[in-house]
């Protein structure tokens, strides 16, 4: 496999190694094929369902296009695809020359959406309008440190057995990173992105006993949360109201109630696709993070317990394509990638199901957004861009 690949020439006679082809295989079977019709599958079946999800909104607006999410859904799943392709022609190790820039960026955007530049939607300001498209900053910096930390420590991998030189510098960046981004704020966004360093760190080999500490850390602002706190306190709503939500049907727990009287309404078969009756302005937004409701009232519990096997079986992909990498950085981004895609789908549905504090997490390739989806895609990209070269260790 190895004496297949084939680096360009430029018309200076200079190697070009960003893209590389196979000689004697095509483009398509080079990949691990599975994870594209998976994706693939994920990226039509959410276009559907935000058309679905969103058309009741759109027709009950003053200048009605009930075809508005499905014409910006189907634009922003194009543009995936295009960006997905990019990102599997592009070797991997070309990331390394650009970890340093990737991170500036990734910090510049965070900083931008605090300032004057930002857009504040719901009292929070998460978003950066260009040409009439929200980007979240956020959303980047989910990649962003996934190729930033497999880099930086692949560059050096005994680094992450070293306090000062290794596990500082990250734990530094991490803090930095969870610090904007609660600015915005945005809670569940910063302790996705903190766990997906932390996964990659212990699959560099971090000791356990700082994850250790970092787990008691949690634990200890939790429970300070819970006793010192007045129930009153905005933290503390936030962290109970999942528990009984139909305690505060009309305030706090006004979404996740409404979120499981659509579950129970699909029961096991649904009502069908397009039938949803809590998606008729009962639930708030129901195009976006909490779309597995829709999904689960017209679609019932089949219907959501087919779309988990998907995803688990895309992540399942993700570490087999890890486990075969022919080096350390494929190893660490492909854990990276599977572990931000596992972590993901775990949050949304413990949120849509009351089983953790409500917490705005998309729904991996599902739910509404153009930047959600594009950092997703891209993801699976570059994954597959690891599978291509799977067998060149051997």
């Amino acid at each position: 496999m190895a004496g297949n690949k084939k680096a360009k020439r430029n018309k200076t006679g200079v190697k070009d190694t960003l893209f590389t082809q196979g000689e004697s295989h095509s483009l398509i079977s080079d990949y691990d094929f599975r994870i594209v019709l998976a994706v693939t599958a994920l990226v039509i079946f959410g276009v559907i369902m935000v058309f679905s999800a969103g058309y009741y909104q759109t027709v009950s607006q003053e200048t009605p296009d009930p075809y508005y999410y499905l014409k910006r859904q189907g634009f922003f799943a194009l543009v995936g695809a295009v960006l997905m392709y990019i990102c599997a022609r592009i070797d991997y190790h070309f990331y390394k020359k650009l970890y340093i820039p990737i991170l500036l960026v990734s910090l510049g955007f965070l900083i931008a959406v605090l300032t004057p530049i930002g857009t504040t939607i719901n009292g929070a300001a998460r978003y950066i309008e260009i040409a009439g498209i929200r980007i979240t900053p956020s959303e980047i910096s989910k990649l962003a440190m996934i190729l930033f930390t497999s880099v930086f420590i692949a560059k050096d991998p005994l680094r992450i057995r070293k306090f000062m030189t290794g596990i500082l510098p990250l734990f530094a960046i991490m803090g930095v990173h969870a610090f904007l981004i609660l600015r915005q704020p945005n809670l569940s966004t910063a302790v996705v992105l903190c766990a997906i360093m932390f996964g990659i760190m212990i699959v560099a080999g971090l000791r356990m006993w700082y994850t250790g500490a970092a787990a008691g850390a949690l634990v200890a602002g939790t429970v300070y949360i819970l006793t010192m706190l007045p129930k009153t306190h905005h933290w503390y709503r936030r962290l109970t109201n999942f528990i009984d939500p139909f305690a505060d049907a009309q305030g706090e727990g006004y979404q996740v109630s409404q979120s499981l009287i659509a579950l129970g309404n699909g029961g096991i078969k649904g009502l069908g696709l397009g039938n949803s009756v809590q998606k008729n302005l009962y639930l708030p937004e129901p195009q976006n993070d909490f779309i597995l409701a829709i999904i689960g009232e017209e679609l019932g519990y089949i219907g959501v317990l087919i779309l988990l096997i998907v995803y688990l079986y895309l992540i399942y992909r993700c570490f087999v394509v890890a486990a075969n990498a022919p080096d350390k950085l494929g190893l660490f981004i492909a854990s990276g990638v599977g572990i931000m895609l596992g972590l993901q789908v775990i949050i949304n549905v413990a949120v849509v199901t009351a089983s953790m504090p409500a917490t705005g997490i998309t729904l991996p390739f599902i739910s509404y957004g153009g930047t959600s989806l594009w950092i997703f895609m891209m993801s699976m990209g570059i994954v597959l861009n690891i599978s291509r070269r799977r067998e060149t260790a051997a």
